[in-house]
């Protein structure tokens, strides 16, 4: 099987600020929305019943509420891609998601004795693949992630791998994250990373740093040969993936680089048998802390904006100024927004953008912000980039393609 072969996106479900489904966040973006300022988390605990998930009340009563929200997610998915959950019971699907917090565990770890209910339930990230392999009797690959901000699309770029290798012929992937404590939130805080303004102003004069906020997306996948002979409906095509470290390309241990997200998008077009400046539109990491976005996208213009035709920037936005940053899950937001502004030939807004940060050349690099929606502006096929990074200095960078 070939190692650059395109994957297609049959199925999504998601629980982001403002949107409880992929239709809703579509609808959220189109009109630029601010799901930030509603502070609107759609409730899943209407959607979950244990033992739709063959999860014991004794088990339950100990459970992640990450879990449960992945859980429902990812029956949204598999729903969506129309697949029937009482015919998957040993069936050699691949799940792969990904968690980096488990604040449930850090509250209640000290208020009770721990018993195997706990570690299974609370204490154990490996828990996020293995409760939704558990629930539909799944045989494929099974893995839980942590990359921080760049965990879900590891997930992603995992489940991509086992497919080209025959490990699998339908993937699950995704990522969960919850807020349910404040020693996170303190740190964070303390170290001036979240924003004192309450918003993530990605590429803006007046960025200030990031929310934290909630979130899960799964998307489900298979090759596109397999999807088109199935007759799936297909969202999007991701053609290539990468994931690398930056190693010691930064001040310290926690700081992106520009060589870190140069080598990811060089590595991911390589795959998908692209050139970087065939990418109209790249979704960043973009959380909106200031150097850090001046870094990335000084980066996005030296790998693609440079290489784009003249008068033809690469467009460049970050869903996390209308939901914030859903940290484990951000990537698959990012992911989300990319499909569905491929499917649509639209590219929504990014918000708190009135004034583009003058720290970087925009005109230089060859990179616009999208301050207002717009149709897809190029002509041709549409190709667009999702780029993640997590503090533990992952960067992961997914190359996707509209469905023709």
């Amino acid at each position: 099987m070939s190692s650059n072969e395109p994957i297609a996106i049959v199925g999504m479900g998601c629980r982001f600020p403002g949107a409880a489904d992929h239709g809703q966040l579509w609808r959220l973006l189109y009109a630029g929305r601010d799901a930030v300022a509603e502070g609107e988390f759609p409730d899943c605990t209407t959607d979950f019943r244990p033992e739709d998930f063959h999860i014991t009340d004794r088990e339950n009563a100990e459970l992640d509420p990450q879990h449960r929200v992945l859980m429902v997610t990812a029956r949204d998915a598999l729903r969506d891609a129309g697949l029937d959950e009482d015919e998957l019971a040993g069936t050699a699907i691949g799940v792969f998601m990904g968690q980096s917090t488990a604040e449930h565990w850090d509250t209640r770890s000290g208020d009770r004795p721990v018993d195997m209910y706990a570690i299974a339930g609370a204490a154990a990230r490996s828990m996020a693949s293995g409760r939704l392999s558990y629930a539909w009797d799944l045989r494929g690959p099974c893995a839980t992630v942590d990359a921080e901000g760049s965990s879900g699309t590891l997930a992603v770029h995992l489940a991509c791998q086992a497919l080209r290798t025959g490990e699998c012929e339908t993937a699950i992937a995704g990522g969960v994250s919850l807020v349910r404590g404040t020693d996170h939130t303190g740190g964070y805080a303390a170290a001036g990373m979240l924003s004192p303004s309450g918003r993530c102003r990605f590429g803006s004069e007046d960025a200030d740093g990031f929310v934290r906020s909630d979130g899960a997306g799964v998307v489900v996948l298979k090759m596109l040969e397999q999807a088109r002979r199935d007759g799936d409906r297909i969202h999007a095509v991701i053609h290539g993936s990468a994931q690398a470290s930056k190693g010691r390309t930064a001040k310290a241990v926690i700081a992106p680089s520009i060589d870190g997200y140069l080598q990811v998008i060089e590595r991911a077009c390589a795959t998908a048998g692209l050139a970087p400046q065939q990418i109209g539109y790249l979704e960043a990491h973009g959380n909106a802390a200031p150097a850090g976005d001046h870094l990335e996208l000084q980066a996005i213009g030296a790998a693609v904006g440079r290489h784009r035709p003249v008068g033809e920037p690469c467009l460049v936005g970050s869903i996390k100024s209308n939901i914030g940053h859903p940290e484990a899950a951000g990537g698959l937001a990012g992911l989300m927004k990319a499909a569905l502004a491929l499917q649509h030939r639209h590219i929504p807004a990014t918000l708190h953008c009135e004034q583009p940060t003058s720290a970087v050349d925009w005109s230089g690099l060859g990179i616009a912000p999208v301050q207002t929606g717009i149709a897809w502006p190029y002509a041709g096929p549409a190709y667009a980039g999702v780029s993640t990074y997590g503090l533990s200095g992952t960067f992961v960078h997914l190359v996707l393609g509209e469905a023709r």
